[in-house]
């Protein structure tokens, strides 16, 4: 086995751990942290945003890059929608505070994000742990790539704007959710 072969699976299974336990977390329930919203969403805005400005300057500056940019942030925004509109809500009877908990959609819909960017990844560069050589031209594929990191983007900006929101509501005495329904219950959703 190569080195390169060798490097890019180990770099896959960490990622794949990663991903294990980043899901699994999100399907338990937890309670709505408002706090913890914000400072995971400032987090994946600086993470993505360094990413996205790592990459090549020729695939920011090209013309397809710059007429995705916008739909891979829509699209990304509506795929955060239907992320929160999957979760459950539910009000805790005892202590009053706002609970969530993802589904299989959820599971599905966070995977899916980060598997569609490292498979674009590999079919542009046949590595998807490295970023397209200057050397190599700009294909639609390496464009592509780069502004899946804007779709990541807008799922988790809304998201978290639509956490928050729920939050709001629920902090402000405008339950949709009568206190000590069931947490499965699906009345209440965003």
């Amino acid at each position: 086995m190569s080195q390169r072969l060798q490097g890019t699976l180990i770099g896959l299974a960490i990622v794949l751990v990663f991903v294990a336990l980043g899901v699994r977390r999100r399907m338990r329930p937890q309670p709505v942290r408002p706090n913890e919203i914000l400072i995971f969403a400032a987090v994946i805005v600086l993470v993505i945003g360094a990413s996205f400005l790592g990459t090549d300057a020729r695939l920011i500056e090209n013309p397809l890059a710059i007429a995705l940019a916008p739909v891979c942030l829509v699209v990304g925004a509506a795929i955060g929608f239907v992320l929160v509109r999957t979760m459950r809500f539910w009000t805790d009877p005892e202590t009053g505070q706002l609970w969530m908990a993802g589904g299989a959609l959820f599971t599905i819909i966070l995977v899916g994000a980060v598997l569609l960017r490292f498979a674009v990844r590999y079919a542009a560069t046949g590595d998807p742990f490295t970023s397209p050589r200057q050397a190599e031209p700009v294909t639609f594929l390496t464009v592509l790539s780069a502004d899946l990191l804007l779709l990541t983007l807008g799922l988790w900006l809304s998201r978290a704007v639509l956490l928050l929101l729920r939050y709001r509501e629920h902090a402000g005495g405008n339950r949709a959710h009568p206190p000590g329904s069931p947490p499965g219950s699906n009345v209440g959703r965003v």
